[in-house]
């Protein structure tokens, strides 16, 4: 008796992906996503980890930092606490 491998390919139009691609890690900051990216390597902390510290959603973390949306002044200071960061570069929005 041999041995088969099938592979099934199936065409789904109106299939949304699940997960969003990753970002690559920038080597210059060019945005605030990259920025906060940057910051959250160098603490050497994960999106979850910056999650339970701060009390956001990864959702909200992966926003910020695939640069969809931009952090309150409020989550601002917070992220400001865990991450290091500089208030003086508050997003203006």
């Amino acid at each position: 008796m041999g041995i088969t491998q099938r592979t099934v390919e199936a065409d789904l139009p109106d299939f949304k992906q699940r997960f969003s691609a990753r970002k690559l890690i920038p080597t210059e900051v060019k945005t605030l996503g990259d920025y906060l990216l940057l910051k959250r390597i160098k603490a050497d902390l994960s999106q979850p980890e910056v999650a339970v510290q701060t009390g956001f959603t990864v959702r909200q973390i992966k926003t910020w930092e695939h640069d969809r949306i931009t952090p309150t002044e409020a989550q601002w200071h917070i992220l400001a606490k865990v991450l290091d960061l500089e208030t003086a570069m508050r997003p203006i929005g």
